[in-house]
């Protein structure tokens, strides 16, 4: 990227960013480290002109004090998309950003009935509501967990017309039958489904997986995304937690679960390895997808997709708490595609 290109990107993100947000997270990284707050928001508009990243992911990767070295390592916005743009084909996106279309091309991975709305009579809406006693309306597009409403099932609705007509007037366009959680992640958090984010590359050699995240809820919705105010952790190779979990909208680490009073580190994701085995199979469905973050539940009979997300997230797996050795996401991306990953 050119220092015109970086110009723009640092105009743009300081336009769309908030200041006092930006001095709150400034004051905090002082509070941590010690660092004078000017100099950590100087080092902050630096880093988001020469490395593109925004003030909230100098924070969550741990910049301050940084080498260039260990900065260098870091995926960025611009590394993502840039990845996105070379292996997945745009004629292909619909597949994912539409969940009726998702979950006709993985149906075999989803695990649970689901009803297109539009393409549904009143008396189909009536008999899949009579059929399952928790349903998720959804709209098709939605993003972060929004516009999803919880449904108690299990009778016949008094009039089925309108029921459809409400559904389809809110833009739920989409009943899913509601997840039974395996008992061992409800002990995480028991009213969300705490799903597992697997992201997966499609390479020369075949796919592989690269990471993956848990999320889980706070104990105050029933979806565990971190937009709607949920929790994150890294997931080791055996399915193991060995990190804290970290709070997106209070830039905190959280240990214990405030809701069920389980402790983080130690727990061990059960069924992982046939989650992460799912998602390479499901990688394959449409390999000229070739960059995946997959939403998996683990249910007592196994693992399911929940969805697939183009432009995975970049920021989450590169918190500052997962790395230790302060090493960022970009080498191990290059290691798994055998070529660098552009920007």
């Amino acid at each position: 990227m050119d220092f015109v290109s970086e110009a723009k990107q640092f105009i743009s993100r300081a336009q769309s960013g908030s200041v006092s947000r930006m001095l709150k997270l400034a004051r905090k990284v002082h509070e941590q480290s010690g660092y004078p707050t000017p100099v950590v928001v100087a080092d902050m508009a630096a880093c988001i002109l020469r490395y593109g990243i925004g003030y909230q992911e100098y924070v969550s990767n741990g910049f301050a004090g940084k080498p260039d070295r260990l900065r260098k390592t870091y995926m960025t916005m611009s590394h993502n998309i840039a990845l996105t743009r070379l292996l997945c084909d745009r004629s292909l996106y619909p597949v994912f950003e539409d969940k009726v279309a998702f979950l006709k091309t993985f149906d075999r991975f989803v695990g649970r009935d689901w009803l297109d709305v539009q393409a549904s009579t009143p008396d189909e809406v009536a008999a899949f509501m009579r059929d399952h006693r928790t349903v998720f309306a959804k709209p098709t597009d939605s993003f972060g967990g929004q516009g999803i409403e919880r449904l108690e099932g299990g009778s016949l609705p008094p009039n089925p017309t309108e029921l459809r007509d409400t559904l389809l007037a809110k833009g739920q366009l989409l009943l899913e039958e509601g997840i039974v959680q395996h008992p061992g992640m409800a002990r995480l958090c028991d009213t969300s489904i705490n799903t597992v984010r697997i992201v997966t590359l499609v390479t020369k050699s075949g796919p592989r997986h690269v990471y993956s995240l848990v999320r889980m809820g706070l104990g105050n919705s029933f979806v565990d995304n971190v937009s709607s105010g949920g929790m994150y952790t890294w997931v080791d190779d055996d399915g193991v937690l060995r990190y804290p979990c970290f709070h997106d909208k209070s830039a905190s680490y959280i240990d214990v679960h405030p809701k069920s009073g389980l402790p983080i580190i130690g727990f061990e994701i059960p069924l992982y390895r046939e989650a992460v085995d799912l998602c390479l199979e499901a990688a394959m469905v449409e390999p000229r997808v070739g960059y995946v973050g997959w939403d998996v539940a683990i249910t007592p009979d196994g693992p399911v997709l929940v969805e697939g997300n183009l432009i995975p997230g970049y920021d989450m797996p590169q918190n500052a708490a997962f790395h230790p050795d302060g090493v960022g996401m970009l080498p191990t991306f290059e290691e798994a595609l055998g070529f660098p990953v552009p920007r």
